[in-house]
């Protein structure tokens, strides 16, 4: 087994970012990778915002919607998981650590 970690700071800086901005109980789906080095292990490489919560704005909503529909469509064929950003920023720190 190799020693390997994943540590992607400009990654890590956008989750803090958005858990400071929207609060630590955001959804999220966090995407998974994997990489030739190390074959039996999924890193998370990438998160996309969880189903838009509907507000006052309809027209805004519906386009949220949209986008979000696109963007599920794209990670159709990935290994991903909803959670909440504060367990996606906790379990990105855990995948930082070389094990």
């Amino acid at each position: 087994m190799n020693n390997v970690s994943y540590d992607n700071e400009e990654l890590l800086s956008e989750v803090r970012q958005d858990m400071a901005e929207f609060g630590k109980d955001l959804q999220v789906i966090a995407i998974y990778s994997i990489f030739p080095e190390d074959q039996d292990k999924y890193y998370i490489t990438d998160y996309i915002w969880g189903e838009p919560v509907h507000d006052s704005d309809m027209d805004i909503y519906e386009e949220e919607m949209k986008l979000h529909e696109k963007e599920l469509e794209s990670i159709k064929f990935t290994k991903h998981e909803e959670m909440n950003i504060e367990e996606l920023y906790t379990k990105f720190l855990e995948q930082a650590k070389t094990i």
